[in-house]
Order: C-alpha cells, then sequence, then structure tokens
C-alpha cells in the first residue's frame, strides 16, 4: 500500500475481520466510500453507487492517480455469506471496466487465504503481490513478514529447499531470519496453468517461505528463481507478499511460528 500512497492513489481500507455480519461489511464500505445514508446496505444497492465512484461524484478524487478498495481480512465475508463475497467483486470490476473510459484507474486488493476466489467477471484473479516482477527495492522491518511462495515439483522439492535457504544465506543472512514449511501439495488442475497460460511442466507442490528482519530484501525472490534454475530445477510460478503486523499478525506468526520473538507475546499480554 505504501507504494500505491506514494503513486498517488486514493486508498481506501477495509478490514473485513472487525465485521460480524454482511450488513457491517455493507456499512463499512458506505463509511469508507462516502454512499449516502440512503445507501441500501445490499448488493443492489452498491452496484447502483459504485456509478458514483468510476465517475467521481463519491469516494473518489480526479485530482488523485486512481482510486483503491483494499480489503484486509476477506475471508470473513466468505464465511459469511460466499455469494456476496463473489458478487461484490464482481460488481468492483465491472465498474473499474467503464471507469478507465474515464481515465479512471479503480483496483480492488484483496487479502485473503482463500485460493478459490475466481474468477470474477468471467476473468482469472491474480494471486500475490501487486507487481509481476519485484521492485529492486523493498525495505521491511521487524513489524512484519514477507512471504514467499514457490511452485515446483514434488521430486524437486527437497532440492528446491535446500536451495532456497542456501540463497537466503548467502543473501540475507547478515539481518533476516527466515521459516521454509513443508511442501504442501497443489491442486493439480489449477497448477496446469498460470493466469491463464499453459506450462510446458506440471508443477504439484508449493514451498513458502516466510522471513523476517530490519533491511532490504530487493531482488531475492529474482535470487532464488535464477539459482533454482541453475540447480536445474523445474520451478513454475512464484508469488510474495508482506504482512504489516495488524490484523493478520497472529495468524501469519502462527503459520511462521519460529518467526515468533518474546516481543510478540509481550505485546499480545
Amino acid at each position: 500500500m505504501r507504494r500505491l500512497d506514494e503513486l498517488g492513489y486514493l486508498i481506501h481500507r477495509i478490514d473485513v475481520q472487525q465485521c460480524n455480519t454482511v450488513a457491517d461489511v455493507h456499512a463499512a464500505l458506505a463509511d469508507v466510500l462516502s454512499f449516502p445514508a440512503i445507501y441500501g446496505k445490499n448488493l443492489d444497492a452498491f452496484n447502483d453507487l459504485m456509478n458514483d465512484v468510476g465517475e467521481f461524484r463519491s469516494g473518489s478524487d480526479p485530482r488523485t492517480t486512481g482510486t483503491v478498495l483494499a480489503l484486509a481480512g476477506y475471508d470473513t465475508l466468505v464465511d459469511l455469506d460466499r455469494h456476496t463475497a463473489d458478487v461484490l467483486l464482481t460488481i468492483f470490476a465491472s465498474h473499474a471496466r467503464l471507469a478507465a473510459l474515464f481515465s479512471h484507474p479503480m483496483l480492488c486488493i484483496v487479502e485473503s487465504t482463500a485460493d478459490d476466489l475466481g474468477p470474477v467477471d468471467g476473468r482469472p484473479v491474480g494471486a500475490g503481490s501487486l507487481w509481476d516482477t519485484p521492485p529492486s527495492s523493498w525495505p521491511i522491518t521487524e513489524q512484519e513478514i514477507v512471504e514467499f511462495q514457490f511452485d515446483t515439483t514434488d521430486a524437486d522439492a527437497a532440492a528446491a529447499i535446500e536451495v532456497i535457504a542456501s540463497t537466503l544465506e548467502d543473501q540475507v543472512g547478515g539481518w533476516a531470519r527466515w521459516q521454509i514449511l513443508d511442501p504442501v501439495r497443489l491442486d493439480v488442475e489449477a497448477s496446469d496453468g498460470y493466469r491463464g497460460e499453459p506450462q510446458p511442466q506440471r508443477f504439484d507442490v508449493v514451498v513458502s517461505v516466510g522471513i523476517r528482519g530490519e533491511g532490504d530484501l530487493g531482488e531475492i525472490d529474482e535470487d532464488i528463481q535464477r539459482a533454482m534454475h541453475h540447480a536445474g530445477l523445474g520451478m513454475g510460478s512464484s508469488m510474495c507478499a508482506g504482512y504489516p503486523f495488524g490484523a493478520e499478525k497472529e495468524r501469519v506468526l502462527g503459520k511462521y511460528s519460529e518467526l515468533r520473538d518474546s516481543s510478540d507475546d509481550q505485546e499480545s499480554r
């Protein structure tokens, strides 16, 4: 989000985990997008009011680069009402395409552990971070964990873990610590391609890595991919995401328990 701020986007943030009902989610949307008091708090009303957002009449500003709706903890809405969770994203996507006619970029960024949030309006969902290629500079702090995921083959998984660990030791071993999780089997059908592109080889497992420290992770993703390629290991898509400590702190520390330290336990008391 920091990078989008720097680019001049107007960012509306909602922590969906704070919502207990679908009506709470609509109330949060109404608040951040400046919907009128008569907002009906349902999908039809949301569809109507998104016209105003796209045409700069509400919740947007033509002086900015564009408008971002950032939804943290989206799993909460998925659990409350899967239909609403799916249709809300489809409505946003359709209005984002219309807004492009007004030279108004609109982005919806969803934080979720769900791996089946698509397709949206007939199009696949892009999973991972906000960029296809990580920036040359990516400063991080102790108050966040950065997660990388690498698709590979079951046969190459053990060797891939060794290559990842060796690369991390060489590149960030002086200031960062990390935890590499056991490989997890991918859904074979979903792993046959990435974003609709066919792959020459089937990648059936994912290796996840959590990194924590105070420094710069710029290009570490490319370093790992390069090392795996030089080792002759099969590799499919890779994804990366940063999790600043907040609503997701306990979840991400639960996943990467070896990266928890004593200060985290003191803060939770």
